[in-house]
């Protein structure tokens, strides 16, 4: 009985022995990589590594994204993450000449929050065209809202200096009327913007991803009503094709 009770009681230690040995801390090496999970495109990102060794250590660092601007060879690193919105970098920290048994090599991840989206350029500019060569600018236009869901397409429009009365408005309810009617664009996908006058017509047609503001009309090309010139003549109504 006394004999199983030892046994017993060596096999306890043993185990104890075991539990304590696999949460034991980290006696020299690399402890802890230590750093931001997230941050902006295009602030710099910072890890400084933890380590337990007397003597001086020399690192050698590998990021999977982005470029090291300072401090390779140090416990700590610098990261360029410009242009690299919406990615994942992972940085591997090597402590170089390390005792056998100790932790030489450690790593950690962080991400990089995605860029704001923007409008962008304009998807497509013409002046006064006819209607029927409008269409053909809508209908790739409206192929385009289709392939971006949650995306909005903007009509902005200048009148030019020679024109009718309520010409923006007359053009911008036309092109809407088409990408909806006919195209199958939802209307609320549809923003129409009279910017007043300009000393020739332009219309914009913007493509704006989900989440974007809207764009504004450019002020710099206005020109002031007294320069405006209502000798255009309206024109006839234009059949629609499908």
């Amino acid at each position: 009985m006394n004999r199983t009770v030892q046994v017993l009681s060596i096999v306890f230690m043993l185990a104890v022995a075991s539990v304590v040995s696999a949460q034991a801390p980290v006696k020299c090496g690399i402890v802890e990589i230590v750093g931001p999970s997230e941050v902006d495109p295009g602030t710099p990102l910072v890890f400084k590594a933890k380590v337990l060794e007397t003597s001086k250590s020399e690192f050698n660092w590998i990021v999977s994204q982005g470029t090291i601007s300072k401090g390779q060879g140090t416990d700590e690193i610098t990261i360029d993450t410009a242009g690299l919105g919406g990615l994942v970098i992972t940085a591997t920290a090597e402590v170089i000449g390390l005792p056998a048994g100790c932790n030489s090599v450690a790593s950690i991840t962080a991400g990089i929050k995605p860029p704001p989206p923007t409008s962008g350029c304009p998807f497509d500019e013409y002046g006064d065209i006819r209607f029927e060569d409008e269409q053909a600018r809508l209908d790739n236009f409206a192929i385009q809202i289709a392939n971006q869901p949650g995306s909005s397409g903007q009509i902005l429009m200048f009148a030019g200096q020679r024109t009718f009365k309520k010409e923006a408005a007359y053009r911008l309810g036309r092109a809407k009327s088409y990408l909806v009617d006919y195209r199958g664009i939802d209307s609320s996908r549809i923003r129409i913007v009279d910017c007043g006058f300009a000393k020739d017509l332009m219309i914009s047609l913007m493509i704006v991803p989900a989440g974007a503001k809207f764009l504004e009309c450019k002020d710099y090309i206005r020109i002031p009503l007294s320069e405006v010139k209502f000798t255009k003549p309206h024109p006839k109504s234009s059949k629609k094709r499908r």
